[in-house]
């Protein structure tokens, strides 16, 4: 008598785990429908690249004759990419969301390179399956309309080999040959200028 309550219990006790099992096996299956799914859209990636990366181009050039290049900049690229980059009609093979561009966020390093981050949220239905977009990065040389002719020593300081006047962005400074060379472009710190 004793060992069949004992195996009546483990029946029991199967049949609970069994129906626990299927269940989470059943609720697992619907929520994987719902989920974003990676999945990967070089077309729509690189035409939103394209994009960033000729905005960021024009925007450069205004930011640099401005009274604060960072913010400029920031501010340019986040009122016109959106509006450059607007038509997704030419992905006819899914259905894409265009959500609101929350953060522009610019780095300059003293070598000119320019980094542009973006945060930019593309959510694309294809399927049944949602994938989200979010950030994406443009990278350039800063552009300043003269050349300069510098050297750089061991300590990465920029050296004016020739003794020279400049002229860019409202900015202007004498240089003689040996001196260090940099602009101080407000909001982006010093850059090295050079050809």
């Amino acid at each position: 008598m004793q060992k069949r309550g004992q195996t009546t219990i483990f029946i029991i006790l199967g049949i609970v785990l069994l129906a626990v099992i299927a269940i989470f096996y059943f609720i697992g299956g619907k929520i994987s429908l719902i989920n974003i799914q990676p999945e990967e859209f070089p077309d729509v990636e690189s035409y939103i690249q394209g994009c960033l990366d000729d905005v960021v181009k024009v925007g450069q050039g205004i930011a640099v004759k401005s009274d604060n290049f960072k913010s400029s900049l920031e501010d340019y690229v986040k009122t016109n990419l959106p509006l450059k980059c607007n038509d997704f009609s030419r992905f006819v093979n899914y259905n894409i969301e265009v959500g609101e561009l929350t953060n522009v966020e610019s780095t300059l390093r003293p070598n000119k390179d320019l980094v542009v981050e973006v945060t930019w949220p593309i959510k694309i239905l294809k399927e049944g399956k949602i994938t989200s977009l979010n950030n994406f990065i443009s990278k350039d040389v800063l552009f300043i309309n003269f050349c300069f002719p510098i050297i750089v020593d061991n300590y990465d300081n920029c050296i004016s080999q020739e003794s020279k006047t400049v002229n860019t962005g409202g900015i202007s400074k004498n240089f003689k040959i040996g001196d260090k060379v940099s602009f101080n472009l407000k909001g982006a710190g010093d850059v090295c200028v050079a050809c």
